[in-house]
């Protein structure tokens, strides 16, 4: 939410970018795919959500974690695709 990023946006991720801290990275954490800014403490990563609502996360040395990509473009629609309908 607070990086301008919104749902039916279209994102390039760029798989040749050697992610760094302060990168903006889609990841499979656990199983689950998720887009957050990364970062390092003591040189493990971390992942930033940006919204306030949502906790930092810890990446554990347990975890099933792969970075795809590093987030170059978002492309946000100004057309509603979704119709509510009564």
């Amino acid at each position: 939410v607070d990086a301008g990023i919104f749902p039916d946006d279209i994102l390039v991720i760029d798989r040749s970018i050697q992610p760094r801290s302060g990168h903006i990275v889609a990841v499979q954490l656990n199983g689950e795919m998720t887009l957050k800014r990364l970062s390092f403490y003591f040189g493990k990563p971390h992942l930033i959500a940006e919204n306030k609502k949502y906790k930092i996360i810890a990446v554990k040395d347990t975890d099933d974690f792969q970075v795809f990509g590093v987030l170059t473009t978002s492309i946000h629609s100004h057309i509603v695709t979704h119709i509510n309908s009564k």
